[in-house]
């Protein structure tokens, strides 16, 4: 009988857990697709893959990522399809409290010139874990600015992008965790001709990936993605879809 006993109260106590995770899991999501439809009436190649799993790091460890992918992508009226095979990335992580670190890394920001092709710019975040560490499924969720400066031919270019995410993942088995992100970027390029209500992209979409243990501090991420993309760039329609792939190694100090 007592065993009985602890089963229903082990029972009831993981559906709880289950849930609250839910709940938060929701609440986040339409925060996310909430926040990009209130800017969806003013918001080419940069990074919509985060390569990271739900979990965050504790205080004090340092992770690290490298790797590259491409970006296909079919928008405008007339449609007008574009593949950029490569675009780098990189990035740092720091584990400041336990649930909560943040991050910096390189992001490929469109500016308002063809010649010059992406441009890398930066982008700082932080990332919020909403379970605990025992949990089978894990969710966080991330809010990130990122920013691209240059001049050429002495003029001064910029672009910046917030953007948000809500990650989950879980563990398959020591060596495999599956990881989906929920993502929202807004990229506004404000010194091109016709300024930011003529340059402003919205891309909002779903990826999916893998985290592969090589050992204990380095793992192969591959991912991809799928987005919506609705703006203008130079006054013309930029609306359509783009589809994202890369792979990433993954290390941890500490």
């Amino acid at each position: 009988m007592n065993l009985r006993i602890k089963y229903f109260k082990c029972s009831a106590s993981w559906r709880s857990s289950l849930l609250h995770l839910r709940r938060k899991i929701l609440v986040t999501a339409t925060f996310i697709l909430g926040t990009s439809q209130l800017f969806m009436s003013h918001a080419f190649a940069f990074w919509l893959l985060g390569f990271s799993d739900a979990d965050t790091l504790p205080p004090g460890a340092v992770g690290a990522i490298s790797g590259t992918g491409g970006q296909l992508t079919e928008v405008g009226r007339p449609t007008q399809g574009s593949f950029t095979p490569f675009l780098a990335h990189a990035g740092f992580r720091l584990g400041i409290t336990d649930g909560f670190d943040v991050g910096y890394r390189l992001a490929q920001i469109a500016l308002p010139f063809s010649s010059a092709g992406p441009v890398l710019g930066g982008e700082l975040d932080a990332r919020y874990r909403l379970t605990s560490t025992a949990a089978p499924w894990q969710a966080s969720v991330v809010g990130g600015l990122a920013y691209s400066y240059l001049i050429l031919n002495n003029v001064s270019k910029n672009a910046w992008s917030p953007g948000a995410d809500l990650l989950l993942s879980h563990v398959l088995t020591p060596t495999y965790t599956f990881i989906s992100e929920l993502r929202y970027v807004y990229t506004e390029i404000t010194s091109a001709p016709g300024g930011a209500g003529e340059n402003y992209l919205h891309a909002a979409g779903v990826d999916i990936g893998m985290k592969i243990a090589v050992t204990r501090t380095v793992s192969l991420v591959p991912e991809m993605g799928l987005f919506n993309f609705t703006g203008r760039l130079a006054g013309r329609n930029a609306d359509g879809i783009g589809f994202q792939y890369g792979a990433v190694l993954s290390f941890r100090f500490r």
